[in-house]
């Protein structure tokens, strides 16, 4: 288990002892032989997607429109750099092709 792993487990066993439950142990899945049915694993598989789903601590809304915008203005000014270069370079390739003839 590595070091974040660890503190979210302990973060939420705090929770857990908080709420006056105690802190769930993890055992690992014992392997009967046998395989599930598809809806039983894919009912398995939501359920733990919600479960994580709950933990992700999600940006607010101010915290959206400021990643967005620096995104969007980080792409813009790296394209139109890009495009510089491609203009440039092309230009100075035809320049030097149209000298040499």
């Amino acid at each position: 288990m590595n070091r974040e792993m660890r503190r979210l487990q302990e973060a939420e066993d705090r929770r857990a002892k908080k709420r006056g439950r105690a802190p769930q142990k993890r055992r690992p899945r014992q392997s009967t032989g046998e395989r599930k049915p598809l809806w039983k694993r894919l009912a398995t598989f939501l359920g733990e997607v919600r479960i994580e789903l709950h933990r992700v601590s999600w940006p607010t809304r101010t915290q959206m429109v400021a990643f967005t915008s620096v995104t969007l203005i980080t792409s813009t000014a790296v394209t139109l750099y890009v495009f510089g270069l491609d203009f440039g370079f092309g230009e100075a390739i035809l320049w030097l092709l149209k000298r040499g003839s």
